[in-house]
């Protein structure tokens, strides 16, 4: 259920990345005004002049970008928002994932030697743990790349210069992250399956070798 509220949110988030429009044009045309705005503010004061039509103009461009930008950045906050929580969901399903798998590991490998038996239950669990642990680590490597090309992406950071080159790559990324994402849950889920029936069958050695020992100590006893 985690890995399938995770997946969905990363979806939901994508689509709701694609319902943004061109951020970064609606960005760049407010901030080209902006410059501009401020060239002939800096004209007008040499000249020692306090307005200008031109000034003015540009004053007028400024306000029209600006509402221009406000349904895009509104929504592009939606998908940062959104976008924030989804990775930090499929990365803690992930790291549910390792935990579990190193705690069950280690169990296994404890109840084997206390019950002597046989190491293979054991070595089948840690099996399972070292061929997952990649899976989830690529997982958690996919959702930290897309969100790094995500902030690459957005005109409004430090890299508002280079930002759109970064929106094609960001929306690729974004598809192969939840091939990737889902793909690494589903052998997740599968690994998870199988150690929990190493499990199943550990226990029932466990209480097959107590009830032994029960039948013997009752033997002795007589």
């Amino acid at each position: 259920m985690l890995a399938l509220v995770a997946v969905l949110l990363l979806a939901a988030n994508f689509l709701v990345g694609l319902w943004v429009g061109d951020f970064n044009a609606a960005a760049l045309e407010k901030r080209a005004a902006q410059r501009r705005m401020i060239e002939l503010d800096r004209m007008n004061k040499l000249a020692r002049q306090r307005t200008s039509p031109e000034y003015e103009q540009a004053r007028r461009e400024v306000a029209a970008a600006d509402e221009r930008l406000m349904a895009p950045r509104g929504r592009m906050t939606v998908h940062m928002l959104l976008g924030a929580g989804g990775a930090l969901m499929a990365i803690l399903v992930n790291c549910i994932t390792i935990t579990y798998l190193i705690g069950t590991s280690r169990w296994c490998k404890e109840v084997c030697e206390t019950y002597r038996l046989p190491p293979d239950l054991a070595e089948r669990s840690a099996r399972l743990k070292r061929s997952t642990f990649p899976w989830a680590v690529m997982g958690v490597l996919a959702v930290i790349l897309v969100v790094g090309l995500g902030a690459a992406a957005d005109p409004s950071g430090a890299n508002f210069n280079r930002s759109a080159h970064f929106v094609m790559p960001h929306y690729v990324g974004a598809i192969l992250m939840l091939l990737v994402v889902a793909c690494s849950f589903w052998v997740q889920i599968n690994r998870i399956a199988a150690n929990y029936a190493v499990i199943e069958e550990i226990l029932s050695e466990v209480k097959r070798v107590r009830e032994a020992n029960g039948t013997l100590i009752n033997t002795d006893h007589h």
